[in-house]
């Protein structure tokens, strides 16, 4: 499985997120405007291990990220905000017995979806998983989407308004990804379908975000005639299950390398960057056509 699973970003001002009571404080640290700066260091930036895959409560008091020497050996860690206090990272109870990556918030702040081995020998058999918030607290973790074979792993879960959730299905005997979808009925998800993309040429595709209204999707894909390995893409939803043709995102985020996933802070200003095993951080103005 590469280590890479690239790439997501965004800005927009339709995107749901912490809503206008709520906030988050970036744990007090200076905005780093267009610069890439260093994000949370020893809070979520940790020495010895590879951080990525930030994930913000709609309300500011959680924040969730992926962390480990090596994948397949992840682990969720999580940090809560008490009395203004931030805690010491830690690992999240529902990722205590087993290894997960990738978490993810519902729109509303209800599920927290990630990527899990939960239960497997085979401890590379990640599948979508999702815990709820009752309360204070999380409920015992739900295994939610899993295609029925065992060359095929399941990740990056990104969650829209209505429930569905897009992610990456990984083959792990042709090392290439593609999208998919699974809608939720109210009780249980969709057997997952094939997102078909325009590219121009088959390739790689992996970690999509979608937007919660699923006006677009931004995705990384390799194959393409692009700076070389994965780049990042996004695309328009036109209508009728419909996409415009692919935008590249440009220099300021495709490079001659790999690009490793992005997310997005809940209030679409920033941008999360996953690379040197830490993260990082910069403003994501001007990245959609509308800002």
């Amino acid at each position: 499985m590469k280590t890479v699973l690239a790439a997501v970003l965004f800005m927009s001002s339709t995107f749901v997120g912490l809503g206008q009571n709520a906030s988050f404080d970036y744990f007090g640290l200076p905005r780093p405007g267009n610069n890439v700066e260093l994000f949370a260091p020893d809070i979520v930036s940790l020495k010895n291990s590879k951080e990525k895959s930030v994930a913000i409560s709609p309300r500011g008091d959680e924040v969730f990220f992926s962390a480990g020497k090596n994948w397949p050996e992840c682990k969720i860690m999580w940090v809560k905000k008490v009395n203004n206090t931030w805690s010491k990272p830690e690992v999240a109870e529902f990722s205590s017995d087993c290894y997960a990556t990738e978490p993810a918030f519902s729109p509303d702040g209800k599920y927290l979806y990630y990527s899990s081995s939960k239960g497997m020998q085979d401890i590379k058999q990640y599948s979508i998983w999702r815990v709820e918030k009752v309360g204070n607290a999380w409920s015992k973790p739900k295994k939610v989407i899993d295609i029925a074979d065992p060359d095929l792993l399941e990740f990056h879960p990104t969650i829209t308004k209505k429930g569905t959730v897009y992610f990456c299905s990984w083959n792990s005997q042709k090392q290439t990804g593609s999208i998919y979808k699974s809608k939720f009925t109210g009780k249980t998800y969709s057997k997952p379908e094939k997102v078909d993309l325009p590219f121009n040429v088959p390739g790689s595709d992996t970690d999509p975000f979608i937007d919660p209204e699923e006006k677009y999707i931004i995705t990384a894909s390799a194959g393409q005639s692009g700076k070389g390995g994965y780049d990042v893409y996004i695309f328009y939803n036109k209508g009728n299950g419909v996409w415009s043709s692919p935008a590249d995102l440009g220099d300021r985020f495709n490079t001659p390398e790999d690009e490793d996933s992005f997310d997005i802070s809940p209030d679409g200003k920033y941008i999360f960057i996953y690379k040197q095993d830490n993260v990082y951080w910069t403003e994501s103005k001007g990245v959609l056509k509308n800002n």
